[in-house]
């Protein structure tokens, strides 16, 4: 063998290998530049939706902060009220529900409002409402009979243990923080909670929850009727039923609401039948599946600062999933 053809016999392999590393490092940039580009366009549909969602939330909260409300929402457009005439809202504008029902913002943005008082609130459950939620969420009832003692603990300030409580030694030093909750999420970091309660259930439950310890307020005109159930102890049927005859009429009282709902337990003095002026907004995107949720609490007396906007959030929707907004009802917005 001549050394010409030897030399050749060996340049193949080093033509080949050198080929096969340029086309892997070449096919590793293109999946990164790839990935780039998909996480561009996600950052670009994210600030598109964020944009929409914060325009949204500043109009709702003009037409909140000066539109009169009426037992199941904002009356925009109506007229202003004397203090016993709210029951008579006296027709004249367009009622903008706070039940979540979805409404169409702006052709691309879908937004549902909840009044809290409708809600569960979690800082402020009593007595048989914490049983009916632990059923909901798969607790057993032997766990849901202390939550209230847990819960106390995990908010009040000192390091006494209530009978059923719990404390620093109990949480393997770890807790309890010893101050208010501040979001929803945070009541699954009672003790044991979180690794007992279904998944899948707190997901379907957690548009009805809501977590504010100073507010107490509560409205059977924009609950839903899974409030209805946990709260007052309605059935499935009572709760359809209730909603249903609110429809044709807001109720005047919790006796007008018990009847129609086979709720009872509570009295005229503990309950609202109209809105508490904290708002939870949800606007959800039909181009790309982010969701944008807050809350808003009007301050009729702050001049400079007629409402306040906490508990914030951005998050993707399950399966990334985009608003249908096709069939939503087109938000009325204040024309004053």
């Amino acid at each position: 063998m001549t050394p010409s053809k030897v030399r050749s016999g060996f340049a193949l392999p080093a033509v080949l290998a050198v080929t096969g590393m340029v086309t892997l490092i070449f096919l590793v940039a293109m999946t990164a530049l790839t990935s780039l580009t998909d996480e561009a366009r996600a950052a670009q549909s994210r600030v598109r939706f964020l944009e929409r969602a914060l325009t949204a939330e500043a109009r709702f909260g003009f037409t909140a902060s000066t539109e009169p409300f009426a037992p199941e929402g904002i009356n925009v457009g109506g007229p202003r009220l004397f203090e016993d005439d709210i029951y008579n809202p006296g027709g004249a504008g367009h009622l903008l529900y706070l039940d979540g029902r979805a409404y169409d913002a702006d052709g691309s943005t879908l937004l549902s409002a909840r009044d809290q008082a409708g809600m569960i609130n979690l800082a402020q459950l009593r007595g048989d409402s914490y049983l009916r939620l632990a059923r909901v969420i798969g607790l057993g009832e032997v766990q849901a009979g202390s939550l209230a003692d847990i819960y106390g603990d995990y908010v009040d300030q000192d390091n006494l243990k209530r009978s059923n409580g719990a404390e620093a030694a109990d949480y393997r030093g770890a807790g309890p923080p010893n101050r208010v909750m501040r979001t929803r999420d945070e009541w699954l970091s009672l003790l044991n909670v979180r690794s007992s309660v279904r998944a899948s259930a707190w997901r379907e439950i957690r548009a009805d929850l809501a977590m504010d310890p100073w507010s107490s307020a509560e409205n059977v005109n924009t609950a839903s009727p899974l409030t209805m159930q946990v709260l007052y102890g309605a059935t499935a049927d009572g709760a359809r039923n209730a909603v249903r005859q609110r429809q044709t009429g807001p109720f005047l009282s919790f006796a007008d609401f018990a009847a129609a709902a086979g709720a009872g337990g509570m009295s005229d003095d503990v309950i609202q039948t109209y809105p508490s002026g904290i708002v939870v907004l949800t606007l959800r995107d039909s181009q790309s599946g982010w969701i944008y949720q807050s809350r808003l609490t009007l301050s009729p007396a702050g001049s400079e600062r007629p409402f306040w906007i906490d508990q914030v959030e951005l998050y993707e929707a399950p399966r990334r999933a985009k608003a249908e907004i096709s069939n939503a009802l087109r938000l009325p917005y204040a024309s004053r």
